[in-house]
């Protein structure tokens, strides 16, 4: 809906239109188009006011819907057979989004109270679903740039690796969440390779990934190992759930976003090409050989971030000369039986072993 002039006409736009006998014309004015009505028209009264309308003979011809007429509209009406009308507005927590026109054809009898009582049953139910979709188009949106904004915008030069990093959700409606990826260069022309996520949707889940990657940046700027960095950024996930826990008057620790995340950290040495990695939780990464040949970390999984177990343990490989360290979030892999883990992983390891011209067409293969 547009302003609602006191004087002047108003546009609306047409969001959905349906007929309950097949075969009937499409209505003049299509879905997606707009159609201006009179300011003291039926239509703008019951935007005003907020109350449903109801006319037991409609005159389509008559001075109240003349803009509503424009076009030979007012003929599709006569031709159509169309005789009574209700009009609805379409309302959900105190806003008025719009409006729901039921017009009757076939039957002769024209619409009655019950038909109208029953209608604005049928509109408010449906009312609370479209303001839902509008609220989470906005959470979604709002959760979209967020996220953006807090992954890395370019990947950072250094000497060490070639990077080529891809994000895509799993699913493009409700997937957007806490999955993060870095680069971070360290001293000695070493870098640090780190991938991780946080558990659910929306902008909770964007905004706690914020955190923790922040939080991995700075601990890794103490160029600490990397079961080191995972064990600080434990306490501060576990740390967090407690002090929230308080504020919140509750006895136990509550559950905050950030705990159960995973991340994996990788540090890789170029000088003698030495990779120490360590995983909280978190998927371990594969390595292809200069053969092409793909092979699977054996990490040690220690538990996820904020959840509490044994210390966090690392292990060093040697990476050969053009090696390709592939570092991925667990959307690639099945969650629960392992045979569909491992069904998974194969189809991991048949696109690492596809040959391509350039690492990021790789990436995005994968």
């Amino acid at each position: 809906a547009g302003p609602l002039s006191d004087t002047g006409p108003v546009p609306l736009r047409r969001a959905g239109h349906r007929s309950g006998t097949e075969r009937v014309p499409e209505a003049v004015v299509g879905i997606g188009e707009v159609v201006t009505y009179p300011a003291g028209s039926p239509p703008i009264r019951c935007l005003r006011t907020a109350r449903s309308w109801r006319a037991e003979r409609l005159d389509p011809l008559g001075e109240a819907w003349t803009e509503h007429a424009r076009g030979g509209r007012a003929a599709i009406f006569l031709e159509l057979g169309l005789h009574s009308v209700m009009i609805v507005p379409i309302r959900a927590r105190g806003v008025t989004l719009g409006l729901t026109t039921f017009f009757r054809r076939h039957r002769q009898e024209p619409f009655e109270e019950d038909d109208l009582n029953l209608a604005e049953d049928l509109v408010s139910r449906a009312a609370v679903c479209v303001d839902n979709a509008r609220r989470y188009t906005r959470e979604r949106d709002a959760a979209l740039v967020l996220q953006r904004s807090l992954l890395p915008h370019q990947l950072p030069e250094q000497d060490a690796v070639e990077v080529s990093a891809c994000y895509r959700p799993a699913d493009e409606l409700t997937g957007l969440g806490g999955d993060w990826y870095d680069v971070i260069p360290l001293s000695g022309a070493r870098v640090a390779l780190v991938v991780g996520e946080v558990p659910g949707h929306g902008i909770d889940a964007a905004a706690a990934m914020g955190r923790l990657r922040t939080a991995v940046r700075t601990l890794a700027l103490l160029d600490l190992p990397p079961e080191e960095v995972l064990a600080h950024l434990d306490d501060l996930v576990a740390r967090s759930a407690r002090e929230e826990a308080v504020q919140m008057g509750v006895e136990e620790a509550a559950i905050t976003q950030s705990v159960g995340s995973g991340c994996v950290y990788v540090i890789y040495d170029p000088v003698d090409g030495q990779c120490t990695m360590a995983a909280a939780g978190h998927p371990a990464p594969a390595v292809v050989r200069p053969d092409g040949g793909v092979t699977f970390v054996d990490l040690p999984q220690g538990a996820p971030l904020g959840v509490g177990g044994p210390p966090f343990e690392s292990v060093e490989l040697a990476l050969a000369a053009d090696s390709t360290l592939a570092l991925h979030t667990d959307g690639l892999l099945a969650h629960g039986d392992d045979w569909a883990i491992d069904a998974d992983r194969d189809r991991l390891r048949a696109a690492l072993e596809r040959r391509a011209a350039s690492l990021e067409l790789r990436c995005r293969t994968v």
